[in-house]
Formats: structure tokens, C-alpha cells, sequence
């Protein structure tokens, strides 16, 4: 299985972002753990979720190269993907964070869900957290629809439509659509489908999240 496109501008309500499509075999830079081989396609969403949710915030477009050469670098790639804590840390204590225009406040991973919408809605900073175990995504906004808190996730992987995601999605937005190719063993394409990468979904989903504020 592979998934077409490697970056793609999105555009959402004025602002324009660079999406970076995780499922792209293009990423290929090393993003390691101990002497491993893994890469930013096979392990890289805490990056992916960093450069999303700093564009967002501040217009900065960040290199996910250079930012897991940072993170490996740092102390920020645990055995499991990225230490999310620890790679804020690491960007808070060397001033790149206030580069980046975001504070950190050393608060770990949180599950006050409360708290988190009032972040995202009137403090307007970003988030990253866990829709689903192993998978970090950025949370760029909140807002109230027929009493109804949502935020708005932006997935490196595009799962819109996963099993433990989908029936919690309330949008979608269409300029984010991507198209996975499915290829057998025999080098076939045997079909297509397509998700979403940016959508707005139950604000009680999220779980474990990160909170970085606006500077």
C-alpha cells in the first residue's frame, strides 16, 4: 500500500498550509532509533505534527528533515516514535520553540479535555495528541456547532476514515483529499480510496495531548 504525493498545499479558511503526507515511500530521511532503520515515512507523525502545527500558528515553514535530525540529535526520538515531551523541551530550552513562535510550559502529555478546547478556542494555540494508540496528530482549532465541541486535526496519514476515527469525524474539508493506491505482491494495483488529511472531529477524542502556546 502507497499513497500518492508527497507535500500538497492546504487551504482552509484563508490560511494555507504545506501538508506532509507520511504515507509517501519519499520520505526516506532517517529518522532512528538507537541503530535502527527507520525513516520519517515509517516513523515520523510527532514531526510531521510539529511542522503542521507551527505553519498553522505562525506562518513558519519548518524543514521535517531538520527537525528529526533535532529531535534524534536532542533526545526527542524515544523507542516508540517521538518523545513528544521531550523534543518540546529540547525546542524550549535552545529557544527554538520561541523561533517558532510557541511556548512550552513543561506540562507533559494532559487529558483535561476542558482545558484543551479552551487552548484551541480562546487562547488560539495548537496542540498535538492522539486520536488513536501510536499516532500523533496536530489540533489547530476548536469550535461549537449545534452544541457540539469539535477541533480541527490535521493527520499526516490522512485517517479520516479508520475504523476508531471515522464515526467521531463531523467534517471534512475537501481541499485535503488524498488518494491511496493499494498494490498487491504481484506489483498490481488492485484500487484506490480516498481520505481526508484535514477534518473536524469530536472534541472527546483526543487523548494525551501537548499543549503549545501562541508567543
Amino acid at each position: 500500500m502507497v499513497q500518492t504525493g508527497k507535500s500538497m498545499p492546504i487551504t482552509y479558511n484563508g490560511k494555507t498550509i504545506l501538508y506532509h503526507n507520511q504515507a509517501s515511500k519519499e520520505w526516506a530521511h532517517p529518522y532512528q532509533y538507537l541503530d535502527g532503520n527507520e525513516t520519517l515515512s515509517s516513523s515520523g507523525c510527532g514531526i510531521f505534527a510539529l511542522c503542521h502545527a507551527v505553519e498553522w500558528l505562525s506562518g513558519i515553514l519548518l524543514s521535517p528533515e531538520e527537525m528529526a535530525d533535532f529531535s534524534m540529535r536532542e533526545g526527542g526520538r524515544g523507542d516508540d516514535g517521538t518523545d513528544r515531551p521531550a523534543l518540546l523541551h529540547a525546542l524550549q530550552a535552545t529557544g527554538k520553540a520561541k523561533e517558532m513562535g510557541f511556548e512550552y510550559r513543561e506540562d507533559g502529555l494532559r487529558n483535561d479535555l476542558d482545558a484543551l478546547f479552551t487552548h484551541l478556542n480562546e487562547l488560539k494555540g495548537v496542540a498535538f495528541c492522539n486520536l488513536r494508540v501510536g499516532h500523533i496528530v496536530a489540533l489547530l482549532a476548536a469550535r461549537v456547532v449545534d452544541g457540539q465541541k469539535q477541533l480541527l486535526a490535521i493527520d499526516s496519514v490522512a485517517e479520516s476514515a479508520r475504523d476508531v476515527i471515522r464515526n467521531h469525524v463531523f467534517e471534512v474539508i475537501p481541499a485535503s483529499e488524498t488518494t491511496r493506491v493499494y498494490i498487491n505482491d504481484k506489483g498490481l494495483n488492485t484500487g484506490e480510496s480516498k481520505q481526508y488529511a484535514m477534518f473536524w472531529v469530536d472534541a472527546a477524542l483526543p487523548k494525551d495531548f501537548n499543549l503549545l502556546y501562541r508567543v
